[in-house]
């Protein structure tokens, strides 16, 4: 009977039989699974052989819709060890370098040279600086391949050119300042001057705190003016569609010192699949439909409030930590508990965080160490503590993506690590 099944079918068992266990047990027991199917005989072992059942297991377990290995096996294979890399702590550490705008002869010209924001795509880390500048890195060989300066616009304070949020494709690179200029750059044309899209308005509309954002859609969270936390652009045709909200109206007096001084995060914006934004500031956390921003899906606050650098989304998930050490990952367009997991209360001071499809990891400015928690369980999984730089001060940022995390210090200093070995 076994012999008789079309390979079609037992293609299909096979597909169905990963899922099944990476719902239940997470992405890595789908391998495990589907290599004990095909032990059942040789006919069933032929199938392992077959590129479209790896290419279908590729797209549905680790979300890779482009082949970059020679065969969609090998393409499986790396990112199963690249995932299981993070639970065991095994990365390689990289130190991006970079040439200065400037010397940095001075406590000023130092302050330029801190590294605001980052962002990571499979080839480029983006590097936001306080002076306005966007540095590009090539992940593989660390080469500073671009550098996208911007010097349009009065000053508002010395951090006003600050940059609060990148976008970053294979393609194109988008990013924002504090002042409300948004700027769109090619990564693929080396030290091309990027292009100033929308001119900002700080006195009409506040301090642009955050900008994040998708191939589709833009989203700035502005603090300063009431009943304007929002700005919603259609990014193909850079056009303003939607203005409004209310979660940055207690945060007025924090935005404003944003231009002039070296602030706490007043708040944070994340888009998340399918379109959905979830924005949070220390006391309230918002969720709403790109397609009907006036309708807010979710509206809650914690009592011992929210880290705001600690939210970060991937996919259709995002995660956030309160101040009394709980981290919750949820599905935005439900609001789902997917999971949680514990940090010791003292430890949310100076945290960053930052999630990919299987971990979520955290920095904390106190222990000045990087945790790794599994959060494909309901009870999210502490994984494993790294020491990823000797007396390390307190982090600026950080990312994540399936094989890199990066994180920039308030002391000029960047580290790239990277998972893929």
């Amino acid at each position: 009977m076994n012999e008789a099944l079309p390979e079609v079918l037992l293609e299909i068992l096979a597909a169905q039989v990963a899922i099944d266990a990476s719902n239940r047990h997470g992405r890595l027991a789908a391998a495990p699974a589907v290599a004990r199917l095909f032990q059942v005989c040789s006919t069933w072992r032929g199938v392992s052989h077959l590129d479209p059942l790896w290419q279908r297991l590729t797209r549905l377990i680790w979300r890779r819709a482009y082949l970059i290995r020679d065969t969609w096996r090998e393409e499986y294979i790396y990112w199963h060890r690249t995932a299981r890399n993070f639970a065991l702590g095994a990365p390689s550490f990289h130190v991006p370098h970079f040439d200065p705008s400037m010397p940095p002869n001075g406590a000023g010209d130092r302050q330029t040279l801190l590294c605001r924001c980052l962002a990571l795509s499979d080839r480029h880390l983006a590097c936001g600086f306080a002076d306005g500048t966007v540095r590009l890195f090539d992940v593989e060989t660390l080469a500073h391949v671009s550098t996208f300066r911007t010097n349009h616009g009065p000053r508002f304070g010395p951090f006003s050119r600050s940059v609060s949020g990148i976008i970053l494709s294979n393609s194109t690179l988008t990013f924002a300042r504090l002042d409300g200029d948004i700027f769109v750059a090619s990564v693929n044309v080396a030290n091309e001057p990027p292009q100033q899209v929308v001119a900002g308005d700080v006195v009409n509309n506040g301090v642009l705190v955050e900008f994040a954002g998708n191939s589709r859609w833009w989203v700035g969270l502005y603090a300063g003016l009431p009943g304007r936390a929002f700005q919603i652009w259609d990014a193909p045709n850079q056009q303003l569609v939607s203005v409004g909200g209310t979660l940055t109206d207690p945060e007025t007096v924090m935005g404003w010192h944003m231009l002039t001084e070296l602030v706490e995060p007043v708040g944070r914006v994340r888009v998340t699949e399918p379109d959905y934004v979830v924005a949070c500031t220390s006391s309230r956390l918002v969720c709403f439909s790109l397609w009907n921003p006036e309708e807010v899906i979710r509206d809650v606050g914690s009592v011992t409030g929210f880290v705001v650098s600690s939210l970060d989304a991937r996919h259709d998930a995002f995660v956030v930590v309160e101040r009394n050490g709980y981290g919750t990952v949820r599905r935005a367009s439900t609001f789902e508990r997917l999971s949680r997991f514990r940090l010791r209360p003292q430890w949310v001071r100076g945290l960053l965080a930052c999630i990919n499809l299987s971990y979520v990891l955290t920095y904390s400015g106190v222990t000045r160490m990087l945790r790794v928690w599994n959060i494909e369980q309901l009870a999210g999984v502490f994984c494993c503590a790294l020491e990823v730089r000797d007396n390390a001060p307190e982090g600026n940022a950080m990312v994540a993506n399936e094989r890199h995390v990066a994180i920039s210090w308030n002391d000029t200093f960047i580290q790239l690590l990277d998972f893929g070995v």
